[in-house]
């Protein structure tokens, strides 16, 4: 059956779009990410294998249908320092890609996308664009397959590079950590409580990949426009947003604590708001929803953090 899905893909025509990035020649240099780079992809069994097509990066290259259910596939890259990159990415040369795959880059202030034409410069590396990152070893390039069209998303290869140091945060002091964050919000009267008020007002819109409004949302947009409602800023991230505030003891979680998990064994993947009585208001890409319910059945529990 892969086999044939790889034949059928092989012929496709592909229709002319619109180029809204910049091309450079592929280098072989360090910061590359392929799609067989052990610890550093991963997709869901909606992605397909294939070494077909000119300029394949590596041993192959995945792709998929587009789908408003399917999940997206996400390099993981190690960010040295704070600074502004350069992110590239690459596809192969095949006829029957995308006109209009979205691209997201995680960056010091949330998810940025941009829709890349994967029908031309195909077997090179494409420029991007240019994002303040911060340091760690998570960071992430997602390509999503919630696009119009029928024609297959392709993942390849990211790289970074180095183009100039991060500007210095205007306004920052010793008082703009996450307790100076946390002490504002609740001097301002609110309380978690009314987080969760706040959070149910969500309840029904559709999950998507990246999405952070009332036309779609994942877990850590939601999470990040609920508590911007109350002067919390947290990144579209939610291994940033673990690192919020203070830690709350297992069992002892209140209404409107974050609660993070980590469903595949790796790294965090999932956050939600504690709702009280075991239950949290998340968007779950499991019910394509925002939804409420019970915590006990999402499994990797990995902590709370209380933000508010």
């Amino acid at each position: 059956m892969r086999r044939l899905a790889v034949v059928l893909f092989a012929v496709f025509v592909a229709a002319g779009g619109v180029v809204a990035v910049g091309v450079t020649e592929a280098l072989a240099e360090p910061g590359v990410v392929e799609n067989t780079t052990e610890g550093r992809f991963e997709a869901d069994e909606g992605w397909g294998a294939s070494s077909y097509g000119r300029g394949v990066s590596g041993e192959n290259y995945r792709f998929a249908r587009p789908s408003e259910d399917g999940g997206g596939a996400r390099f993981n890259i190690e960010i040295p320092e704070r600074a502004n990159y350069a992110v590239y990415a690459r596809w192969p040369k095949v006829k029957g890609l995308n006109d209009s795959a979205p691209v997201g880059v995680e960056t010091a202030s949330g998810t940025r996308w941009t829709k890349v034409n994967q029908q031309k410069n195909g077997g090179r590396w494409v420029r991007i664009g240019e994002y303040e990152m911060e340091a760690g070893d998570a960071h992430s390039v997602k390509f999503s397959r919630q696009t119009s069209g029928d024609d297959y998303v392709a993942a390849d290869a990211v790289k970074v590079k180095k183009v100039s140091e991060a500007a210095p945060a205007r306004g920052a002091s010793k008082g703009d950590g996450p307790e100076a964050t946390s002490e504002r919000a609740s001097a301002s009267g609110q309380s978690g409580e009314d987080v969760v008020r706040e959070a149910r007002k969500w309840i029904g819109v559709r999950y998507r990949l990246g999405g952070e409004s009332r036309r779609g949302v994942d877990c850590s947009g939601l999470t990040m426009q609920v508590y911007k409602k109350f002067g919390v800023p947290l990144q579209h991230w939610d291994e940033k947003q673990y690192r919020k505030g203070a830690r709350v003891p297992k069992g002892r979680e209140k209404p409107g604590d974050l609660v993070f998990f980590n469903e595949h064994g790796r790294n965090i993947s999932h956050v939600g708001i504690y709702a009280g009585n075991g239950k949290i208001i998340h968007a779950s890409d499991y019910y394509n929803k925002v939804t409420e319910s019970q915590m006990k059945y999402i499994k990797g529990y990995v902590g709370a953090r209380r933000v508010l």
